[in-house]
């Protein structure tokens, strides 16, 4: 899985495409980049979207708009459960989709997110009863409590370190977002959120409305040579199957996509092409 994380919003509309020409566009944009595939992230996407995923060959995880979900009260799975089935009904037969992440980022402790396993546990079993077809992760990075592929969210900045932390897992010290809460399982293995550099040129140092992860580049090169390093530290492990990078474009106040809100490049796309598309170790191996 060579994915990115595409959130859907659109500068005018916000959550809703300014024509079908554009839900399509947006897919082309991603694989004119080397992606082969998305997280739709906190949004549902409309079946126009998913039908141009199944056309195009794009593959996609369908999630639900989560956050800031009360898991932690009683009430709130009668809200939720009803939505979700309803979204997996809607569009199981899109063969684009690949799997299902109805939460994202549940863990312990933090105020309306309080984690609590039996409404993670309810929502992945009826997930599976509603589509045996496909995995499901319960919850995206942070806790686990049953899922079909193990996932972590890690936007460290340094390509050394980061190669580090995964290069410890081919000798059995596996990384997880939240060691003391949960225990790896031996299951497919994937960051499903890493890099998201921060990146608006010409934008002021001060500039407190706009963010990404880490201290911005300060050339193109530095930048593709960062993306290069956090890219290929996961390509070249042959203990991960798959990552997500975040993100396609900029979104509002986030400004670390590799298009611009408005759908330009930032980034030379052969430049960007060149990194995803290197042969994963997994696959150099099948290749033997």
């Amino acid at each position: 899985m060579r994915l990115v994380l595409d959130q859907g919003y659109y500068p005018d509309g916000i959550y809703t495409a300014p024509s079908d020409e554009e839900l399509k566009a947006d897919i082309e944009r991603s694989l004119a980049l080397g992606f082969n595939g998305a997280r739709l992230h906190q949004k549902v996407f409309e079946p126009r979207f998913l039908y141009w995923a199944d056309r195009l060959g794009y593959l996609v995880w369908g999630e639900h708009g989560s956050w800031g979900l009360a898991i932690d009260k009683p009430e709130a799975l009668q809200i939720f459960l009803p939505e979700w089935s309803e979204i997996v009904e809607r569009d199981r037969n899109h063969p684009a989709v690949i799997g299902w992440c109805p939460l994202n980022e549940t863990r312990p402790g933090v105020c309306h997110r309080g984690h609590k396993p039996e409404f993670v546990r309810t929502v992945y079993g009826i997930t599976k009863k509603l589509d045996p077809t496909r995995p499901v992760i319960d919850t995206s990075g942070y806790v686990h409590v049953d899922t079909d592929l193990y996932d972590v969210h890690d936007y460290d900045q340094d390509p050394v370190t980061f190669r580090q932390r995964y290069q410890d897992f081919i000798q059995g010290k596996v990384f997880v977002n939240y060691p003391q809460e949960e225990q790896y399982e031996g299951q497919p293995y994937w960051i499903s959120e890493y890099g998201g550099i921060w990146w608006q040129p010409g934008a002021p140092a001060e500039d407190k409305k706009a963010w990404g992860y880490g201290k911005r580049p300060a050339s193109e090169e530095e930048f593709i040579e960062r993306y290069r390093g956090l890219t290929s530290a996961l390509l070249e492990n042959p203990e991960i199957c798959g990552f997500c990078y975040t993100q396609l474009y900029d979104v509002e106040q986030e400004v670390n996509g590799l298009y611009t809100y408005g759908r330009q490049p930032k980034f030379p796309q052969a430049a960007i092409r060149r990194l995803n598309s290197q042969p994963a170790a997994y696959e150099k191996e099948e290749e033997k």
